[in-house]
């Protein structure tokens, strides 16, 4: 599925990839993905900080 909406892809998937721009930024778990994301780029379009 390819999704914009944060609830979403964290109710429905096992895993997330998150990508800016066509590259690839972060891949994992779900849970940990929104929760301890690896990549500060996540962690700042997960708490809406762009995007």
């Amino acid at each position: 599925i390819v999704t914009h909406n944060m609830q979403q892809a964290a109710r429905v998937s096992d895993y997330t990839a998150f990508m800016y721009l066509g590259t690839l930024i972060e891949f994992g778990d779900t849970g940990t993905l929104f929760t301890n994301p690896a990549r500060e780029q996540t962690e700042n379009y997960i708490t809406g900080k762009f995007g």
